[in-house]
């Protein structure tokens, strides 16, 4: 008891200045008009949550059972006009205790359940390995960079995806492939205008290969990638659709969400975790599915993408600049986003999801210093070892063909847990 005795007559001081623990007889004493005059202004610092539950239940004891202690508030005013009433106020020692235990108890909670919420990095690691379609080549970073998030919370948390075969389907259960936001006008210009809808066709037919060709480099393919989006933006403005006309293309569009893409987006929003979608498709078409689809665009979504621009009669007169195309989703073309970048900058834990290359540096304009989990959808041939490798090698995680968001929403489900 006497070795407690010193930091219980500190902690009395600050709550009650005019009572100390006598060292002989343990019991609560008033202080002495000469004790009175002595007495300074001191700051407390409890570091160790253990001693202040302690402290907190012996002084409780004193508290019931010393008969010298009193049930009602002191009333003596300090003498020493250096101190501030609002810091020496005067409690009772029940108070005392009660405050230094819950003290206690709420820092012992929340490193419990930091600890618990860590802890099920290692339950969903081996989920992981489990499965499959998915390949993490080195599960150690991953399960480092899975720690720090969870640690983190939802509050330091940003997800920044790519749309295209992404947050949408490859292909529908028949294996057929489904379309992008620019393939809506090559689904629904050839029934209106088949020789315009021919047109994008044959773009497509041009230059997708050259896309994913794995002899050519990303800096040749970079002026074929310049000429596909400029000449298909061309057709569109020229053409002047209008906005109803592009709104009634995506609803007879061939876009269609991943399986719990929807759950995923409002679970995003229901936690306030930014969604980035950087998207080197078509803005507008986005915004215009996630309408259709969600009834709304969630509030913590924003958009960095291609956006068709409208004249006064809502048709189609130019797009925004830069061009964003496959390969310069990076600092080139955020320069106009520096504000929104910066208004985030307390989240600095990415959550990457993309389907291309073209997507690992996605992250560039995040003001962190934080960890980013790179979350791929490979989509290529299982034969084209060196792809898939390749996928392997810029992705913390990849997944084979797969339609569903399962993977992202087990991530932020076990980042928003408190269990």
């Amino acid at each position: 008891i006497d070795s407690f005795l010193s930091p219980f007559n500190d902690l009395l001081l600050c709550f009650r200045p005019f009572e100390r623990v006598d060292e002989s007889s343990c019991k609560v004493r008033k202080v002495s008009f000469c004790e009175r005059k002595a007495i300074r202004k001191s700051s407390i610092n409890f570091t160790d949550a253990s001693q202040i539950l302690l402290m907190g239940q012996f002084i409780s004891f004193l508290a019931y059972e010393s008969n010298d202690i009193r049930s009602e508030t002191l009333t003596d005013s300090p003498l020493s006009t250096s101190l501030e009433p609002p810091q020496f106020s005067m409690f009772k020692a029940t108070e005392i205790a009660a405050a230094a235990a819950a003290c206690a108890e709420a820092e012992c909670y929340e490193q419990l359940e930091q600890l618990k919420k860590t802890e099920v990095v290692p339950l969903l690691m081996e989920w992981f390995v489990q499965q499959q379609q998915i390949i993490c080549a080195n599960p150690t970073e991953v399960a480092a960079k899975l720690r720090k998030m969870v640690a983190g919370g939802a509050r330091k948390t940003v997800v920044i995806s790519d749309f295209d075969y992404t947050l949408s389907r490859f292909a529908n259960e028949k294996g057929e492939r489904l379309s992008t936001t620019h393939g809506v006008f090559d689904d629904n210009v050839m029934r209106l205008n088949p020789a315009l809808g021919q047109q994008f066709v044959d773009l497509k037919n041009k230059y997708y290969p050259i896309e994913f060709c794995p002899i050519l480099t990303q800096e040749e393919k970079i002026p074929h990638m310049e000429k596909w989006w400029g000449t298909s933006h061309s057709l569109i403005v020229n053409e002047k659709f209008s906005k109803n006309t592009i709104e009634d293309f995506v609803r007879q569009s061939r876009i269609v969400f991943k399986d719990g893409a929807e759950d995923f987006i409002q679970s995003l929003d229901a936690h306030n975790i930014p969604l980035v979608i950087f998207s080197a498709g078509i803005g507008n078409i986005i915004e215009y599915f996630l309408e259709q689809k969600l009834g709304a665009i969630p509030r913590n979504t924003h958009f960095i993408s291609n956006m068709i621009l409208f004249d006064e009669e809502e048709k189609a007169c130019a797009f925004s600049e830069p061009l964003i195309h496959t390969f310069c989703k990076n600092s080139s073309v955020i320069q106009k986003e520096t504000s929104f970048f910066h208004e985030i900058n307390g989240r600095v834990n990415v959550i990457l999801l993309g389907d291309s290359m073209g997507d690992i540096h996605m992250d560039v304009g995040v003001e962190r210093d934080g960890p980013t989990l790179k979350v791929g959808y490979y989509n290529g041939s299982l034969d084209d070892t060196a792809a898939l490798k390749h996928y392997e090698e810029v992705y913390d995680i990849v997944l084979i063909h797969d339609p569903t968001l399962d993977v992202a929403q087990k991530i932020v489900d076990m980042i928003n847990s408190t269990h």
